[in-house]
């Protein structure tokens, strides 16, 4: 007898291309059965004709922080946001900044039973602190052998690739960035990129450090949340033409939103508001004293000395219809680029994009502003992602594939989470059944 089965569903697999009324049927974690009738099951759910389709993955999350090298951060609130999202699996250590060790992130997720998967990079930043590099350091010869043989320790210990945050650490050269990605290539993961600038005006260099290093290495590329760095008049249209000209091997990932969120401390502000499509009044504040507060002149000059990192949100950051031409990229894969975490009295804080994003794209980017299909849609949060980062048995529909499920209703899925405390976590309507490893995760009353 099976563990669960769940019939009469809409079932929607991107891998397969399947989009039929059908029934799936779990054991031992695993999915057993793919067929049209119902089979007999300890537990039994009619989906009612709600869709039924891989679990999501987010390709682009952050840990709740990643401030300490001395151990492993793990991603406890964002986890548990994500799930409510529909989606499954995330993957963090983004932008450069992850867990320095590896084995002792996973074995923290395993101890902690985070409700969902949870997967990570090497952040190229961590790897240059551990070797004893600022942000503004250039790397001697020493220090990349040092580097690239850490590296390779955390893929053996289970990283799925690399992340590079060149924007958060400019001393990042190109001779590092080589390096690392040939042992990156060595192993068949994947590199990904929080690329150096984010000034339209820097577009085609930006780009073409890219494609250099594409080019002497064939590593397998992902550009971070595209349309924050990439953005403006013809920005958008030039990068796809540059990177389909380039024959790489390149996809990217973005969030739904036009507002991005960093610390002010970081080094995206070393040359003040000049360059960026939005001004001082509007970035508003996410930690600390001020939360929900916007900045002024003055409140961003105090909190850019301070010691404690205070994360903010940048509101009109990049043109909507650039995060819209983003995502119509056939290689654009959802990245809510999402950060959760709780105050010590219980209060969330965060990015509603951590907890909205899968809902927003399905909702408006697809059912109301019709900018793909709805499998294309469910395509670039299940079967792309899983192949481009390697993750065996996720992202689809099929016998012997993980039973990570989602079941929800196109028709009214919509997201609910806003900027503010607590707020910023409120889950997604129009998703019924969250089913991680076979078991019912979360179910609400659709």
């Amino acid at each position: 007898m099976y563990e669960l089965c769940i019939y009469n569903a809409r079932i929607m697999d991107p891998a397969s291309g399947t989009d039929r009324i059908g029934a799936v049927a779990v054991r031992d974690k695993k999915i057993a059965y793919i067929g049209t009738e119902k089979q007999e099951a300890e537990k039994m759910i009619d989906a009612g004709g709600a869709v039924l389709a891989p679990g999501f993955i987010d390709i682009h999350a952050h840990e709740d922080d990643y401030s300490d090298l001395t151990h492993a951060l793990l991603p406890a609130q964002m986890a548990e946001s994500s799930l409510k999202t529909g989606v499954t699996t995330i993957v963090t250590g983004n932008c450069g900044m992850s867990s320095p060790d590896i084995a002792e992130y996973y074995k923290g997720v395993a101890d902690a039973g985070l409700p969902i998967n949870c997967r990570t990079l090497m952040g190229n930043c961590t790897l240059r602190r551990l070797v004893g590099l600022g942000a503004y350091d250039k790397a001697s010869g020493e220090q990349i052998q040092e580097m690239c043989r850490l590296l390779e320790k955390a893929l053996e210990e289970g990283a799925v690739g690399i992340s590079f945050g060149l924007q958060y650490d400019p001393g990042t050269c190109y001779e590092e960035e080589l390096a690392l990605c040939r042992v990156i290539k060595e192993y068949d993961r994947i590199a990904t990129f929080h690329m150096r600038w984010d000034f339209p005006e820097k577009a085609k260099e930006t780009l073409g450090e890219m494609f250099a290093l594409e080019k002497d290495t064939q590593v397998r590329m992902e550009l971070s949340h595209i349309a924050a760095n990439l953005y403006g008049e013809g920005v958008m249209a030039y990068t796809e033409r540059a990177i389909r000209e380039s024959g790489g091997d390149i996809s990217c990932d973005m969030y739904p939103c036009n507002a991005w969120a960093t610390t002010l401390q970081s080094a995206v502000f070393d040359d003040g508001f000049e360059n960026f499509n939005f001004s001082v009044e509007d970035v508003e504040i996410l930690t600390g004293e001020h939360a929900g507060e916007y900045c002024t002149e003055e409140l961003y000059e105090e909190l850019r000395k301070s010691s404690v990192p205070v994360r903010v949100a940048c509101h009109n950051a990049m043109p909507m219809e650039d995060v819209e031409a983003a995502y119509k990229l056939p290689y654009c894969m959802m990245g809510s680029d999402g950060q959760m975490r709780k105050t010590p009295d219980g209060h969330l804080l965060g990015h509603p994009r951590g907890a909205g994003s899968p809902a927003r794209i399905l909702g408006e980017f697809v059912r109301e502003k019709k900018l793909f299909s709805l499998m294309e849609g469910l395509k670039k949060m299940t079967s792309l992602p899983a192949e481009r980062f390697g993750l065996a048995g996720k992202g689809k529909i099929a016998e012997g594939a993980d039973a990570d499920l989602v079941l929800f209703d196109p028709d009214t899925i919509e997201d609910m989470a806003r900027f503010g405390v607590d707020v910023c976590g409120i889950p997604p309507k129009g998703i019924y059944l969250v089913i991680v490893g076979g078991k019912v995760s979360y179910r609400t009353e659709g």
